[in-house]
């Protein structure tokens, strides 16, 4: 007669002890993710964020990435949070709430907390709590919220626009993703409209601006001030405006390396983003010559494809291969080989 509820028991311990080692092994993610971001070692594997490298190599959403993003940061500093995590009697969900209140005063409390409520309830604690301040029962607190949630449905090419708007505030702002989540994003960029602050201008497309100067003593010619790597160089003689600066009558005319109107109809094209299969960056776009001018390349459209400015440098720097190819129906695609081996190819149409 007690076969069954011991079974049940059994069952229920197994289950626990499952959930525990799936937490634990999130603290460890937790902690190594955040590790490749802080090293940039996903630029390394050919990724040009974090995020895409989350989503491509490790199966992440952008969501659960940037969770264990946020806590892995933080859990140097909180040594309850992180005791619990690693011990598995904390979920990430749990972590990720706690992260928007608790400070190393806290620390203790807050974890205390987690582990006697429901994820719900603690939810709702976080929510009517200010950063620093110690947990409280929900029927002691009268206050509203402190945080909100604020969803909107749009065009996806909007929501493309409005994702590189942030990515472009928190670069003016010195911040990564993982400092600055959307919402306080958001709150920056309508900051800027309510109080009509002129930020700094927009990217423009071409990054590199190549100033030849003329030494009238020595006859010899060079680029001025700043010393670049043979990889940059090699970046801005692919798409530049090039200022002549040396003396006579083409003195401050300015050309470009590709024909405004080729690198327009190549963006187009494109897109207007990267070319490389699992990159969606589409600021700061490069066109790149995959048969260089120097082996004999042209202008000609079919030579040239958009790059963002990571796997440009990657291209020149040897560890990033792309070629031209064809499917048995016809279709050219651009195939990218990286540096650990992975093949990608994204066809056009």
């Amino acid at each position: 007669m007690n076969a069954v509820p011991d079974r049940a028991h059994q069952i229920h311990a197994e289950l626990v002890a499952a959930l525990r080692q799936r937490r634990a092994a999130e603290h460890t993610a937790s902690r190594l993710l955040r590790q490749v971001a802080d090293e940039s070692l996903h630029h390394t594997l050919g990724y040009a964020s974090i995020y895409d490298y989350a989503e491509q190599a490790l199966d992440l959403s952008v969501r659960q990435a940037r969770g264990l993003l946020q806590i892995g940061g933080m859990l140097p500093t909180l040594p309850a949070l992180d005791a619990a995590f690693a011990a598995g009697t904390l979920s990430w969900t749990k972590a990720r709430e706690l992260i928007r209140v608790v400070t190393p005063d806290t620390d203790a409390a807050w974890v205390a907390a987690a582990t006697t409520n429901t994820s719900r309830a603690l939810e709702a604690m976080v929510s009517k709590s200010q950063v620093g301040e110690a947990p409280r029962a929900l029927k002691d607190d009268p206050r509203g919220s402190a945080r909100t949630r604020f969803v909107v449905e749009m065009e996806a090419s909007d929501a493309a626009m409005l994702r590189d708007a942030l990515v472009l505030l928190r670069t003016q702002a010195g911040m990564r993703g993982v400092e600055m989540d959307e919402g306080t994003a958001l709150a920056a960029m309508a900051q800027r409209v309510i109080f009509d602050a002129e930020g700094d201008a927009a990217p423009i497309a071409e990054r590199y601006r190549v100033i030849v100067t003329h030494c009238p003593s020595c006859g010899e010619e060079h680029a001025a001030e700043a010393e670049v790597s043979e990889t940059v160089a090699a970046q801005a003689v692919c798409d530049a405006e090039i200022v002549d600066l040396r003396s006579g009558p083409s003195r401050g005319h300015l050309t470009r390396t590709i024909p405004p109107a080729t690198r327009r109809a190549v963006l187009h094209h494109g897109g207007a983003r990267c070319a490389v299969e699992g990159c969606r960056c589409r600021l700061w776009l490069d066109v790149h010559h995959l048969r260089s001018r120097a082996t004999g390349g042209t202008h000609d459209e079919d030579n040239l494809v958009t790059l963002c400015p990571l796997h440009h440098r990657l291209v020149h720097d040897g560890q990033l291969a792309l070629e031209t190819v064809r499917d048995p129906r016809g279709r050219v695609g651009l195939r990218a080989t990286h540096a650990d081996g992975r093949v990608a190819v994204r066809w056009r149409g």
